[in-house]
């Protein structure tokens, strides 16, 4: 499956998108668009992944992802079932960079903003009294009109630009990998992977999914991103790994099999020589103790 351009529709009367989704359950697929996407979940749960972080989403969750950064959204397999009252609730606001015309965040007084803007190309998670600011901020946009919708808008991201509660998902990797190169065989591996890396996966399933031969896709995949495919998949199961320990719930061992390791003893060494530290010395740490 291509990864899918997906089309933002906006009234006429508007210069950018505020809505609120009310639905049985979510499932957005593996797409892009080029439109920045502020998304407030009041009520869901399930599997977020943006770039190269795969990580939960919950109630109150309060994400901010830069345009065409591929991101897929599915909720629990709970809210799929039968017969079940759950329901999914999801303020949305989408907006170009030229919505407001081709050259207003360079100006002088965008200058924050527009780093901010910039570098959310990684997908952002909004924690602390920046989060609150904002929602409350959301249910004023999504009750305002005419200029009084920029007005909000743009206090939004002031909020953001000025925030110390970010937490950027994506790795710098990723950005650079991905960012300037539109490839669309990378991408589709990439999705494969990222559906799949909790179980085994084999070189020559990827490179099935490339249409190449063994050698043709090593040697494709190392001249895009500079790594093995190998190194990738690592990668992107230690970057899930250390959601896990962060959380606390589950043992080292727990963690091991669920990202997709044979053995225990393969992921503390792979974890090691990724992290610098062991998974025991992170286990119910804060994420900010994986870059100390």
């Amino acid at each position: 499956m291509s990864l899918l351009l997906e089309e933002i529709p906006i009234k006429n009367e508007h210069s950018f998108r505020s809505k609120i989704d009310v639905l049985p359950h979510i499932e957005v697929p593996w797409h892009h668009h080029p439109e920045f996407e502020l998304i407030y979940i009041e009520k869901s749960r399930g599997t977020l992944v943006v770039g190269d972080c795969i990580d939960n989403f919950k109630d109150g969750d309060l994400i901010f992802i830069g345009p065409n950064t591929p991101h897929v959204m599915k909720n629990d397999e709970s809210y799929y079932r039968k017969e079940n009252d759950l329901r999914a609730i999801a303020w949305v606001v989408h907006f170009k960079e030229d919505s407001f015309g081709k050259e207003f965040f360079l100006l002088p007084e965008m200058y924050r903003i527009k780093k901010f803007l910039t570098k959310s190309f990684q997908g952002v998670r909004i924690e602390g009294s920046s989060k609150y600011k904002i929602i409350q901020l959301l249910k004023t946009l999504h009750s305002s009109e005419f200029a009084q919708r920029i007005l909000v808008l743009l206090q939004i991201l002031q909020v953001l630009a000025l925030s110390d509660d970010l937490e950027y998902l994506a790795s710098d990797n990723f950005v650079e990998t991905f960012q300037h190169r539109n490839n669309q065989k990378l991408y589709q591996i990439y999705e494969y992977v990222s559906k799949n890396f909790q179980q085994k996966i084999e070189l020559d399933e990827a490179a099935k999914i490339a249409n190449m031969s063994k050698t043709a896709f090593c040697r494709f995949f190392k001249s895009k991103t500079n790594k093995t495919f190998s190194e990738f998949l690592n990668e992107m199961r230690i970057n899930y790994a250390k959601k896990l320990l962060a959380e606390g719930r589950l043992t080292v061992a727990q963690i091991a099999y669920e990202c997709g390791f044979n053995s225990p003893s393969y992921f503390n060494k792979t974890f090691k020589s990724a992290t610098g530290k062991s998974p025991l010395q992170l286990r119910g740490k804060s994420l900010e103790s994986f870059q100390s």
